[in-house]
């Protein structure tokens, strides 16, 4: 408690194990007793389901493509960058990044990329047309491929399964699940006197 109310911890993402029965945190926390969480499985990490990796194409390098490519750099997994900007493309090829400067939306562009050999493309551009596109032109390019995409609608969300997307990260959906997480927090903080 600080000045008579409760601090809550921050809202971030804990990896941990549920076992006997309780969820054991990969990390130790602060929190004070009766915190409220939200829990999503993940499949288990091991090494009987582990595969191989052939290269991984990125689509735009905003936050998103960025925190994708942090996914791989962890896990040691060989990418490529596609990004329409030059200044963005200068400075990840001066970082050492494999960066291929074109429209995602291209077919030309997609396939100096690696696309038709490559195991999975995340299409983090905040172009619905372009991702729409891209996974259309991808899916023919490699029908093997593992195509997760973004959109603002739900309805292209739609589309893009549709059109041959895996998965889809719907912005959409995303906020509306952070106001219902905040403000249902709030809601149970007021409740038990917060």
């Amino acid at each position: 408690m600080l000045d008579g109310q409760t601090v809550l911890p921050s809202l971030q993402e804990y990896q941990g194990t549920f076992r006997d029965g309780c969820v054991y945190l990969d990390a130790p926390v602060n929190w004070p007793a009766g915190t409220r969480v939200l829990v999503r499985v993940a499949p288990p990490a091991t090494s009987a389901n582990a595969q191989p990796f052939g290269p991984v194409v990125i689509a735009g390098f905003g936050l998103p493509g960025r925190w994708v490519a942090d996914i791989f750099d962890r896990h040691g997994i060989e990418y490529r960058v596609v990004d329409n900007n030059p200044e963005t493309v200068r400075v990840q090829r001066s970082l050492g990044r494999t960066v291929i400067q074109g429209d995602i939306s291209e077919e030309e562009t997609l396939v100096r990329a690696g696309v038709a050999q490559a195991s999975i493309l995340a299409l983090t551009v905040p172009n619905e047309q372009a991702v729409l596109k891209a996974t259309e032109l991808a899916r023919k390019l490699n029908p093997g491929i593992y195509i997760v995409a973004r959109t603002t609608h739900s309805s292209a969300g739609m589309e893009a399964s549709r059109l041959g997307a895996d998965e889809v990260v719907k912005a959409e959906q995303a906020v509306a699940r952070q106001f219902y997480e905040m403000l249902l927090r709030k809601l149970n903080s007021q409740s038990n006197g917060g």
